[in-house]
């Protein structure tokens, strides 16, 4: 990019405030405002994720830690539900979320997508996008079927907020361009129409594209200001956005305080001291930052993604971020705010407000008893038969439970699901007889003989939000299921969607016998409505509405133990509260609140299906490796070639030694690259053996190794009963590829566990 200068001079005749100037220069190498240099701290927060009533009080503690800038991200999905129905009013009106921000003296920077990630589900891109079949249409694309809609939606979202550009008076200094496209793909065209619909749209302001260091030079088009993400090692990263951005202001686009929670690992944290080095450094070299996040907030109602290979996020996205789920300051807050003390200008630090006073919070125990209640299932979604069943979106479901049956006519035996999108109960004559998940996808469940009807009630933990297994996020019941063996056919489909219309229609009673997927209804009095958190310690699997809110997923397994229940969502008097009871062990006698969540729990035992410890297979490697080698103590990726490309469906990579020399071992990431040298996707692969896992002290899953993000990472067990090397994973990928290499993204943010000695194994 020869000239970096993004100029946004146009003024508007009218205007909510003084009309500014802001640009991206390369020969200030900083962001100007009105031709002064400005240095943005800025945080992320989704008012998607925080209720309408707390968005000011969430942003008055934005500013109050010391940030000048709130970053929003806009989820396509949550203003588009239906093709040609927009909704941007009530928790959706973006544009009051920004005026409120700019009342509170903070600028904004717009995230619109149309892709987002956010560990939001389907990455923002609605359901009714696959509603003709995943191959209908090839997202993150110029495919016109996916690019028609985009169209639609960007401009739908300039019209709401393009006069709230700081160009016009408003608070809206840049828009992004995407988001981290490197993850999934190549195609600068693809990120130029983006750019041109966005321009087209009326944003006029500058557009900047992120991805993480390693990623920098995909999708890149010169239109475009360019920032670098990441959670650790600033100096490293900020080098990388320098080989790709030789001028022009330096600047992290997320930098993550901790990390996303994923059901069945531990809650994720990080030293307050490590962020605050990090942050530091970014500022004493001029450079400017977006935290992500701030305030995490909670993935409410059915808006939790997905990762692959199978890794639903918690409906609480507390992120362990300065500013808790609740909105309360936590250390983190407190030692940010003293650390950008040191970077404030005199006039900022004169004007910095005191810390906002706490939301109230409340406990409570409610011996409310519940009514259990069948909902009226609507007709079939189909008016035929199907002769395999379809995936939920091609049946017009775009959230909540499919109820999918069959006639065996007397058949039984064991049933199989191999592809279900994610778990189901079943039911022989109306009678539980098992359950399903896609994390067993080899278990069955066997069906009495004798059976004349089969249902399967198919729910789903939100679809894929990242990478290229986004490619194929269909939920449902997809084929085969087979009993015995053999295919079944001839399939009817009943849809329960996650509605307040369906919500209604359910009929309660006290004599329902309390099984598997049913409701129940539970009238809590509450004095107060002050904020709260309900207890669902114990309880295997589930959804929780308070009088019409989706307070989202519950699944005992852990790490959450709690749901968190906004006060403003409650109202003095009798409350309503109803549980989708998944697995039949709700308790029906009460409901316990308490005054402070239960973020980091595990109880593996707790759970609709009982799982083992990792079914790993001992691994005894070849005496002859395919590669092997000594990676140098770097926190940069390395690609290893063959010296040919050759077909297998399993490999290992085997840890010998690392560089800290504490037999230890660690990963960021590991991927199979083909010959063209693009990574080969992970949704289907499996684990057939790790050697150890840390799981006590950290979150080390080997499943971190493959999720396509670099700020976790695998580690061997280390807290209790250190393993020792060699250490190695054996991955089955499913069928068989082309492999030309693999790739390899060492730990970023220590030595400890880079590996040094390897070995690699091809079909082991």
């Amino acid at each position: 990019m020869n000239t970096l200068v993004f100029s946004a001079i146009v003024l508007a005749s009218s205007v909510l405030a003084p009309a500014h100037t802001f640009e991206v220069s390369a020969e200030r190498d900083a962001f100007l405002l009105d031709g002064e240099p400005l240095q943005i701290r800025c945080g992320e927060m989704h008012f998607a994720r925080v209720p309408r009533p707390y968005w000011r009080q969430r942003l008055k503690m934005c500013k109050a830690m010391g940030l000048n800038t709130v970053c929003a991200y806009l989820f396509w999905n949550y203003h588009q539900p239906e093709r040609g129905q927009f909704d941007f009013s009530d928790n959706r009106d973006v544009a009051e979320f920004c005026r409120v921000a700019q009342e509170e003296g903070l600028w904004v920077i717009l995230r619109p997508g149309p892709y987002a990630c956010a560990e939001w589900e389907f990455g923002g891109f609605p359901w009714w996008l696959l509603d003709q079949g995943a191959d209908k249409v090839k997202i993150r694309t110029r495919d016109p079927a996916f690019m028609g809609p985009v169209k639609i939606y960007l401009t739908k979202v300039a019209e709401e907020l393009k006069d709230l550009q700081v160009t016009r008076g408003g608070p809206i200094l840049m828009v992004q361009d995407e988001n981290e496209y490197g993850f999934f793909g190549n195609d600068g065209e693809y990120i130029r129409s983006i750019y041109q619909v966005l321009r087209d749209a009326g944003f006029e302001v500058p557009i900047f594209t992120c991805n993480p260091a390693y990623h920098l030079t995909k999708g890149v088009i010169p239109e475009t200001a360019k920032v670098v993400n990441f959670g650790t090692n600033p100096k490293n990263a900020f080098a990388k956005l320098r080989e790709v951005q030789p001028r022009g202001p330096l600047m992290c686009g997320e930098y993550y305080p901790a990390w996303y929670d994923t059901w069945g690992q531990r809650h994720h944290t990080k030293p307050v001291q490590k962020m605050i080095d990090d942050i530091d450094y970014m500022l004493s070299v001029g450079g400017s930052f977006s935290l992500y996040m701030a305030h995490g907030g909670t993935s409410f109602d059915v808006w939790a993604g997905q990762n692959s290979p199978f890794a639903p996020i918690t409906s609480s996205y507390d992120y362990e971020a300065p500013i808790d789920e609740q909105g309360r300051a936590t250390p983190k807050f407190h030692a940010l705010r003293e650390l950008l003390k040191k970077y404030m200008t005199p006039a900022e630090l004169a004007q910095l407000p005191a810390i906002p006073e706490p939301v109230p919070v409340q406990a409570l125990q409610s011996d409310a008893s519940a009514e259990i209640g069948a909902p009226r299932i609507p007709r079939p979604a189909n008016r035929e038969l199907m002769d395999e069943p379809l995936p939920v979106e091609m049946l017009g479901l775009g959230y909540g439970a499919m109820v999918y049956a069959t006639k065996l006519e007397g058949k039984g035996g064991l049933l199989k699901a191999p592809n279900l999108r994610d778990q189901a109960a079943v039911f022989a004559d109306g009678k539980h007889v098992g359950f399903l998940s896609r994390r067993f996808a080899n278990r069955g469940v066997k069906i009495p003989s004798g059976t004349q009807m089969l249902s399967i009630v198919v729910c789903n933990m939100g679809r894929y939000h990242f990478g290229t297994a986004m490619k194929h996020a269909e939920k449902g019941l997809l084929p085969p299921v087979t009993l015995e063996g053999k295919p079944l056919k001839g399939w009817n489909a009943y849809p329960a969607p996650a509605t307040k219309k369906f919500l209604s229609s359910i009929v309660y009673s006290q004599s329902l016998k309390n099984e598997p997927c049913l409701f129940k209804r539970f009238k809590v009095r509450f004095d107060s409505t002050a904020d709260t958190w309900l207890l669902v310690r114990g309880w295997q699997k589930g959804f929780v509405w308070v009088n019409g809110y989706g307070l989202g997923r519950f699944w005992g397994v852990g790490p959450t133990q709690t749901m968190y229940v906004p006060g403003c969502w409650l109202k003095p008097g009798e409350n309503e509260f109803v549980v989708f009871d998944f697995a039949g062990n709700v308790p029906m006698d009460g409901l316990t609140f308490v005054d402070a969540p239960v973020l980091d729990e595990m109880h593996p035992d707790c759970d609709f299906i009982v799982a083992a410890e990792r079914e790993s297979q001992p691994f005894e490697p070849p005496q002859k490796p395919t590669l092997k080698g000594e990676f140098p103590n770097s926190a940069d990726a390395r690609d290893v070639r063959l010296d040919r490309p050759r077909k297998a469906r399993r490999f290992a990579f085997v840890m010998d030694s690392d560089w800290a020399n504490k037999d230890v071992a660690a990963l960021a990431e590991f991927e199979i690259i083909n010959a063209k040298g693009e990574s080969v996707p992970h949704d289907t692969w499996d684990f057939v053996s790790v050697s150890s896992e840390e799981s006590l002290a950290e979150d080390g899953a080997a499943e971190n190794a493959i999720d396509g993000q670099i700020s976790n990472f695998y580690h061997s067990r280390w807290s209790k009963d250190t393993a020792k090397p060699p250490h190695y994973l054996v991955i089955d990928m499913g069928a068989e590829v082309e492999v030309a290499g693999f790739r390899y993204t060492p730990r970023q943010d220590s030595v400890s566990g880079r590996i040094r000695a390897w070995r690699f194994y091809l079909d082991p």
